[in-house]
């Protein structure tokens, strides 16, 4: 570090550094047999503090420099103390008036100690020496407030540059929600083309089965009842929070066949073939779960993944969980690699899709770093069966 650098940054060292210069000026004027050196001492001592406790400091050398005047000592390089304080107290001061105070008091000083000192004798020496002390005193308070002014405007930047960043920080979170509910409603799309297909087909194998077998109308409407229930229930989470989005293209990939919970393995093992470390485990009962639900847990565990391979490194070993309970699905992804540390705040735009896609399932998502190292997410989601959302409306009426 520099001797620029260290004056810059360390404020004390400045601080210090002109009553040390004044102390070792008080010694010296002592050995020389000026001054004396113990008052001296006594009016520059408190200076150390002067930017800490403005208003303390400016009453001690205000109190000694009357005492000074009381008992007669003549000018030292101690009275030097008198414009730094006014200085301080302008500058440092959590109160404008200690300013003023501090200017009125100097600017009184000057006159009484030049009348002291001097005498009426030598009134062309008091006007000299008040003069010239006077001006050192106004100097000192003009340097100050404007010390103070650009401090406050310093600090009135500072805030409104703050605030600025608070505010970007909101538009940008919301600018990513309406991206997510965009894609969201995309992926409603392929929910909704998905289910109509498997109803058309139904329907069409059912009207011709009806001709032969008869006795397989009832499975088949049974099939195209508990589609279009399901179909229905994403609808349902989806519409009441979709905003307007863009125009969608035919061609664009977000419209293909969305994703389910029974792709994380074909997922896993395409992430472990591009050389990333990656188990799989799955406990419970294995059961179809809803559309919306399975897709939600697979984008979770993708953005999980994608995390692990940009922020956590080749080398970690990545462990994703998933557990079929009574009633939801439990999900998690966690590594022991360095951590996603760009998305360490939960303010990334991908955990922002991963809470976006879980609430609107009516679901919970947990992420946080490791702390053995690492990161972690983790899910609940709930599954609720064909009946229970046919239990919801039995009639059918949905609005």
């Amino acid at each position: 570090m520099t001797f620029r650098e260290f004056w810059a940054q360390n404020v004390w060292a400045r601080d210090a550094a002109i009553p040390a210069v004044l102390l070792i000026l008080a010694l010296a004027t002592a050995a020389q047999g000026g001054g004396t050196t113990l008052f001296s001492m006594l009016l520059i001592a408190p200076l150390f503090w002067r930017r800490s406790f403005p208003e303390t400091v400016t009453v001690i050398v205000a109190a000694l420099a009357l005492v000074q005047v009381a008992v007669g000592y003549r000018y030292q390089v101690g009275d030097l103390a008198v414009p730094l304080v006014v200085h301080a107290a302008t500058a440092y001061a959590r109160n404008r008036r200690w300013g003023w105070s501090a200017l009125l008091l100097g600017l009184l000083g000057a006159a009484i100690s030049s009348v002291a000192f001097f005498g009426f004798d030598d009134p062309r020496g008091a006007l000299t020496n008040g003069a010239i002390t006077a001006t050192t005193v106004a100097v000192a308070f003009l340097v100050g407030r404007q010390q103070e002014t650009h401090a406050r405007d310093s600090a009135a930047a500072v805030a409104e540059r703050d605030r600025l960043l608070q505010e970007q920080q909101i538009r940008r979170s919301e600018m990513a929600a309406a991206q997510e509910r965009t894609r969201i409603a995309r992926e409603l799309h392929d929910i909704v083309a998905h289910s109509l297909s498997v109803v058309v087909v139904q329907a069409e194998g059912g009207r011709a089965a009806a001709r032969t077998k008869p006795e397989l109308a009832p499975e088949v409407l049974a099939t195209i009842a508990g589609t279009a229930r399901a179909a229905l229930g994403d609808m349902r989470r989806l519409v009441g929070v979709l905003r307007t989005g863009g125009e969608p293209e035919s061609s664009h990939p977000d419209f293909a066949p969305a994703p389910t919970l029974g792709d994380v393995a074909d997922l896993v093992a395409q992430v472990s073939a591009a050389g990333q470390r990656v188990q799989l485990q799955i406990t419970g009962e294995e059961r179809p779960v809803p559309p919306g639900a399975g897709l939600a847990a697979y984008r979770l565990v993708q953005e999980s993944l994608t995390n692990v391979i940009k922020h956590a490194g080749s080398s970690a070993s990545t462990e994703v969980n998933v557990h079929y309970a009574p009633g939801e699905v439990h999900v998690s992804v966690l590594d022991d690699g360095r951590g996603a540390a760009a998305a360490g705040d939960g303010q990334g735009n991908g955990l922002i899709g991963m809470r976006e896609r879980v609430t609107l399932q009516g679901g919970t998502v947990a992420a946080h770093a490791r702390s053995g190292g690492g990161f972690i997410v983790t899910a609940t989601i709930p599954t609720p069966q064909q009946g229970a959302l046919a239990a919801a409306d039995p009639a059918g009426n949905h609005r």
